[in-house]
């Protein structure tokens, strides 16, 4: 992560292997957890799987599908998985038997993949718990659990296996051991910085914010720091709560960094052989993947958590390591979507019958090789150059969501309770497509089509953004990728960028073929039809 606050140190010895890849513009296309594992362990973008939040899963329109851990089972290997992997009941049970190996099922799928802990005493966002128990954190407890299933394999065997650790995801809830390992920068007197963007940009449109209701009303410190009405496009929480917020997001990162550290030292134990000398090395080629499954604000733009198109919202961490691989920090664009063939690829296998054979084929490429693998090619730019990454997300204006029958409260702005967690794909009002390029970040918003699952007026955006990201790498490097003047104004209307717009708006269909194919050129890209905050659709 960006900033001082963040101690990853067994993910930075990850990154600085010898053999890894880090990607510092790696994007998520959904950002939410349910629907972004249903699209990149399928590769399959959310409008093939027509998974857009808590409701809809994959299976439901791909029954034939290949995921990626059932791609490998079928290729030999033993799939099993730790943690969350899959997002509970979506799709139900796990994909068992189809995406994983029932034969080191210990009669409890839920306990393995989905383990519990305690709340916060208060009833709080965040807590330290004065505790080194196993059973105390869901994550402790998903290492363990990987590491059972570890020792229950031979070296010999192809093996690939998912863990999910569930932090730094709310709630942030983490052992004191954290924080007295890094008192720094985890400790109460660390400086901790607050966002210099503290508010929604300049000129954006209300359908882009996002208030993460139901997640955060009933904490306790957030309603002690002015209650979930503090937050709002126009208003940010005050600095104490989110340098509180912001010192527990970066605690229970350094966790999830301990427990990487714990997994690998795990698999290096079980997996592999004792040399002459002493040393434990791989028994087999091994690769592997940290990533996320979407990005998350702290306060910046006014907004927390995820569920927004923002550039914080859906770039993730991607590193990739294989002994065919050269060290590299790359900031060429990519998807989490590429994960599922690039996989295949260092695996040395093909996949292409995936796409032959099935009813949608993988949306994404691989990102070290294209055609035939060289051997000793060692990541070398042979792989095609992605000219944008795609992302989108839906909203349910009007409070649909927490109206009986899904009704719409129209007099409300469209930001204000505008999730769409638990409604149905057909009941959506909006869809929001974002382009990100090596320079701008474009989204269009439209009036969702319920009977179609698709846009109803493709041609006709009820709201546009542009967002300047001309010196952002997706690095830590001032000015820095999280916190840095990026996301800040809206340029959708100016019409010195209406040629840019014309441009993204045009790419369109190619990036969102299933939804917004046939998209009809509109002037310059709908440049004219920038909404201000104020209002309404």
């Amino acid at each position: 992560g960006c900033g001082d606050h963040v101690p990853t140190p067994r993910l930075t010895e990850l990154m600085e292997a010898d053999d890894a890849v880090t990607f510092t513009r790696a994007y998520t296309q959904i950002a939410l957890c349910a629907p972004s594992r249903n699209s990149f362990l399928t590769g399959r973008a959310p409008d093939a799987t027509r998974a857009y939040n808590f409701v809809e899963h994959f299976r439901q329109v791909g029954p034939d599908w290949t995921t990626l851990p059932q791609f490998f089972k079928r290729a030999g290997y033993l799939a099993v998985g730790a943690g969350k992997v899959f997002h509970p009941s979506l799709p139900p049970d796990w994909d068992l038997p189809m995406s994983w190996d029932v034969r080191l099922w210990n009669g409890a799928w839920d306990e393995w993949l989905y383990p519990s802990e305690p709340s916060c005493p208060a009833m709080t966002a965040w807590c330290s718990v004065d505790s080194n128990e196993t059973e105390d954190f869901i994550d402790t407890q998903t290492t363990q659990r990987a590491g059972e299933l570890l020792r229950n394999t031979t070296a010999e065997q192809p093996l690939f296996l998912a863990v999910g650790f569930r932090k730094p995801h709310l709630l942030w809830r983490f052992p004191q051991r954290i924080v007295d390992a890094f008192p720094e920068a985890l400790g109460d007197d660390a400086e901790i910085a607050v966002s210099p963007n503290p508010l929604a940009p300049t000129d954006a449109p209300d359908i882009a914010f996002h208030v993460p209701f139901d997640e955060l009303k009933d904490l306790a410190d957030v309603q002690a720091c002015g209650g979930i009405e503090q937050m709002s496009p126009y208003s940010a929480f005050p600095e104490s709560c989110q340098r509180a917020w912001r010192r527990a997001y970066y605690a229970s990162t350094a966790f999830v960094d301990e427990q990487i550290g714990a997994l690998v030292d795990l698999v290096a134990a079980t997996r592999g052989t004792t040399t002459s000398s002493g040393h434990r090395v791989a028994a087999r080629a091994r690769c592997t993947v940290v990533l996320g499954d979407h990005g998350w604000h702290l306060g910046d733009l006014a907004e927390w958590e995820k569920f927004t198109n923002f550039e914080n919202g859906v770039r993730v961490p991607l590193v990739i390591q294989h002994p065919s691989l050269k060290h590299a920090v790359r900031d060429d664009l990519v998807e989490l979507l590429d994960l599922f063939p690039t996989l295949v690829g260092l695996a040395g296998l093909d996949a292409s019958y995936v796409s032959e054979t099935e009813s949608a084929p993988l949306d994404g490429r691989d990102l070290f090789y294209s055609g035939t693998r060289l051997a000793g090619n060692n990541n070398a730019a042979e792989t095609t150059t992605l000219p944008y990454a795609r992302s989108q997300f839906p909203r349910c204006v009007g409070a649909e969501e927490y109206n009986g029958n899904f009704t719409v409260n129209a007099s409300l702005a469209l930001w204000d309770r505008n999730d769409c967690n638990d409604v149905p794909a057909a009941l959506l009002t909006h869809m929001g497509y974002s382009l990100r390029d090596l320079d701008f970040r474009y989204t269009a918003w439209f009036e969702w089509d319920g009977s179609t699952l698709r846009p109803a007026h493709p041609d006709r955006p009820v709201a546009l953004e542009l967002y300047d990201h001309r010196g952002d790498d997706g690095t830590c490097a001032e000015p820095s990728a999280f916190d840095g003047p990026f996301d800040t104004v809206n340029l959708a209307g100016d019409p010195d960028y209406a040629a840019t717009m014309s441009r993204f708006f045009a790419a369109l269909p190619d990036a969102f073929p299933r939804t917004l194919s046939g998209l009809a050129a509109l002037g310059a890209g709908g440049a004219e039809l920038g909404v201000p905050r104020s209002s309404t659709v």
